[in-house]
Order: C-alpha cells, then sequence, then structure tokens
C-alpha cells in the first residue's frame, strides 16, 4: 500500500473498530463511499479503495463490485473486532528478540518488565478539567500509567498540588497549556511531554456519530461551549445535544440514543443508570505523542530493570 493509503487506512480501521463496539455501526451496515470521502479527506479516490480493500482483507469490511462498501457481514451480535496487527509485525518482533539472544519464550516477560517494572507518577493539564479527565483516563487505561489532573489554580506556587508535582515522573500538557506548563515543569526538573491530539478526532469520529442524534453529557456549561465550536464545521452539528451534569435533566435523553459522557461525568454518575446508550470513549491522543510516551515508559522501565541487577545502562 502506498505511503499516502496509511494514515487513510488507520482512519477508517479506527472508525470502524469504535462504531461496532459503540453500536453506531452494525454487521452488514453500509459505508462510506470513496466518493463521499474524497470531499472529506480531500485526495484522490484511490487510497481510499486501496485502504478499503485493505480492510477487506482483514475481514473488517466487504466490497461489494458495484454495490458499495459494507461492515463484514459476519459481525454478529456481541462480535469482537479481532486484533488488526499484522502477522508479519508478530513475526518481526520475534524475529527481532532472537537476533538479540531472546528467546520467544522469553520475550512476554521483557515486554512486562517494560511497562510494569517502576510505576510512573504522571500528572495532566489541559485548559479545561473535562479534557485532562480524559486524556489522564487515557494514560491510565492505555499506558499503564498512574495519573493525575491538573487545573490552571494548582500551577500557582504553594498550592498543594505544585508541592505534589514535586514527586512527579513526568508531566504531560495539552499544546494550549504547554507556554505555562513546560517553564513550571523545568524548573521542577521534571522530565515535560507536550501531547497532541489525533487531528482526525473531530473530522473522523465526531463526523461519523453527527449523522444521527448524539447527546453529549458534559460536566461544565464551559466545556459544553467548547465542544459545539469544536464541531461548529462539522457537518451534523445540529444533532447534537450537550446537556451539563447536575445543571439539565436528563431524563430527556431517549431510550437507547448515543450519548457521549465525559470521564469527568462519569465518575460523578457512579452507578446512576441514564436512558442513552454510553458510546465508549475515543482516544484522543495522537500516534506521534503515543509513540514519545512510550519510549519515555520503556526507557524509565529498562533503566530500573538494570538498576535492579547492578548494571548501568
Amino acid at each position: 500500500m502506498s505511503d499516502s493509503a496509511s494514515p487513510i487506512l488507520e482512519t477508517l480501521r479506527g472508525r470502524i473498530l469504535r462504531g461496532l463496539r459503540s453500536g453506531t455501526l452494525e454487521s452488514g451496515g453500509r459505508l462510506p463511499s470513496a466518493r463521499e470521502l474524497v470531499v472529506e479527506f480531500g485526495i484522490d479516490h484511490r487510497p481510499i479503495l486501496s485502504a478499503y480493500r485493505q480492510l477487506a482483507r482483514e475481514g473488517l469490511v466487504e466490497v461489494r463490485e458495484r454495490g458499495g462498501v459494507y461492515v463484514a457481514a459476519d459481525t454478529a451480535p456481541g462480535w469482537k473486532p479481532p486484533p488488526t496487527l499484522p502477522v508479519s509485525w508478530f513475526v518481526e518482533t520475534f524475529s527481532e528478540a532472537y537476533a538479540r539472544e531472546v528467546p520467544a519464550t522469553e520475550l512476554l516477560d521483557w515486554l512486562r518488565r517494560s511497562l510494569e517494572t517502576v510505576r510512573i507518577q504522571t500528572f495532566v493539564a489541559a485548559p479545561r478539567e473535562d479534557q485532562a479527565a480524559a486524556i489522564a483516563q487515557e494514560l491510565r487505561d492505555d499506558f499503564g500509567l498512574e495519573s493525575k489532573v491538573l487545573s490552571p489554580s494548582d500551577w500557582l506556587p504553594g498550592a498543594a498540588p505544585f508541592t505534589a508535582l514535586k514527586r512527579a515522573d513526568l508531566v504531560v500538557a495539552t499544546t494550549s497549556e504547554a507556554a505555562a506548563v513546560k517553564p513550571l515543569a523545568e524548573r521542577l526538573g521534571k522530565p515535560y511531554l507536550e501531547i497532541e491530539l489525533r487531528p482526525d478526532l473531530v473530522a473522523g469520529e465526531w463526523a461519523m456519530l453527527l449523522r444521527q442524534p448524539l447527546w453529549a453529557l458534559v460536566a461544565t456549561a464551559e466545556f459544553g461551549d467548547m465542544l459545539r465550536l469544536l464541531l461548529s464545521n462539522v457537518k451534523g452539528v445540529e444533532n447534537l445535544n450537550v446537556l451539563v451534569h447536575g445543571r439539565d435533566d436528563l431524563t430527556v435523553i431517549p431510550v437507547g440514543a448515543p450519548t457521549y459522557v465525559t470521564h469527568r461525568v462519569r465518575e460523578a454518575l457512579g452507578d446512576t443508570v441514564i436512558n442513552g446508550r454510553i458510546l465508549p470513549a475515543a482516544r484522543t491522543i495522537s500516534a506521534q505523542s503515543a509513540r514519545q510516551l512510550f519510549e519515555f515508559i520503556v526507557r524509565a522501565n529498562l533503566r530500573a530493570t538494570q538498576a535492579m541487577h547492578g548494571r548501568e545502562e
């Protein structure tokens, strides 16, 4: 597959997998045509067709000659998408380990050591608590980090979180907060990483969800306003219905309606049941930032492993 098709492939695969998990897509459901996606992606139709063919080889979609593209028909209710890592990835990984005198039977242990030898304490700064909570949860779920949220008032010297920040192993912030947070991290001598958000999140993830009425349950009116502004140019934005937890009547959500709930509100809801069908949270961290995070995590864990065995890096 050409390089130009790779980002398209990743975007389409991610949309379909998350759509199946959330219920916004179902077995046999029709997917956007290459012609429709040309308008969205602003590229030639051939990379899009190439991506769809690759997804067909993976068993995720069915490409019908002159009939469109559909979710694979054998995805029965309760079906879980298969791992999308290709066989070649596994073969290459085992082969690289073998070349470095690591038997395949020991590779799993080394992978665990590279992630679990030390617990890395991370502090997250973002312009709004909802967004920071989402990133913090993602750091816990997908990277295995201990993660706490910083609000703008927490960055002031003398604040309790400022004192706690001295014990941080890593400080991360969104691009908008970099100017305020990076100098603080440097002052405290803490590793710092600027987190970039997925560039396809709005035009991709949200554009798919907004094809039908969608309810968004947020923690603050400020975040709701930001969400509306963020999606203002997305087709179907008129389908967005924002409710603020603690202020608005949640019973207005229709039974079974797709409902996006922020991490902060999920915590506040506890065991409370709402009418809507809660959508799984989409990943927000970009692939490049994920790579930087994994590099920090692996290096920190391997240093700890070597120190335990009395070896210098």
